[in-house]
């Protein structure tokens, strides 16, 4: 790994980390478009799955009360049972049409993010559809969030109980995917030095994030995200076609 590969990799984390204490959501969402660009989408996704357990146990340990656990677990099993499906998704598919699935998730992610869309109602097949979803989402372009979010939104959970219960369910889904990825044969030793790089980076993005949420409204910094997550969706795709 030369410096300019490092520099972009922390430059990169801290933003992606900057804009998740900003607004509670987004990390992997801005992180593994461009991250793919320098890496590659399999090293970017692996990455970003890394940096999990790190990025959502802060969460997790400030608004632990807030958790509910049992949807949490349910969510959890199935997303466990949709990883193995991304993992092969990620091993088989090519590194272009993996950037174009990246960034169009973005694009839709985004999208929906943005019109406030919802998954409405409640039922076990709903836990288990919006879990299996995001586990397929999560191995293979480590964005697993709009399934469960948008289900989580339908459920109209209090502000605390719905930030919480997506950390505890992120938290636990990370440390799955970081096992499958072991077991696959994806973790190099050029990855603990990704991973000590991007730490520095969460951590220093994550403190810049946290500082400025308590000065200036989160309501100005959404529209300023989902600007970002667009543009580097779009440089994601035109790379992936030319």
């Amino acid at each position: 790994m030369d410096f300019a590969e490092a520099l972009a990799i922390f430059a990169f984390v801290a933003a992606a980390a900057a804009t998740q204490a900003l607004s509670g959501f987004g990390f992997s969402l801005l992180l593994v478009p461009p991250l793919a660009l320098v890496l590659g989408p399999r090293e970017a996704v692996v990455l970003a799955n890394l940096l999990g357990p790190g990025m959502n146990g802060i969460m997790v340990w400030r608004l632990w009360r807030a958790v509910r656990w049992r949807t949490s677990a349910v969510l959890l099993a199935a997303a466990a049972a949709g990883m193995p499906v991304g993992l092969l998704v990620l091993l088989v598919v090519d590194a272009r049409p993996m950037r174009v699935l990246i960034a169009v998730t973005v694009l839709v992610s985004t999208f929906a993010l943005w019109r406030g869309f919802a998954i409405r109602g409640r039922s076990l097949v709903g836990d288990l559809a919006a879990g299996f979803t995001s586990g397929v989402l999560n191995t293979s372009t480590s964005m697993s969030g709009p399934p469960v979010v948008f289900y989580l939104q339908g459920r109209g959970l209090p502000p605390d109980e719905f930030r919480a219960t997506l950390a505890g369910f992120f938290l636990a889904s990370s440390f799955v995917a970081v096992a499958l990825f072991v077991l696959g044969g994806q973790i190099h030793a050029r990855t603990f030095a990704q991973v000590a790089v991007a730490a520095a980076g969460l951590v220093v993005g994550y403190a810049v994030g946290a500082k400025l949420y308590r000065r200036i409204p989160v309501t100005h910094f959404r529209g300023i995200v989902m600007l970002v997550l667009v543009a580097s969706a779009l440089l994601s795709l035109a790379t992936a076609l030319l």
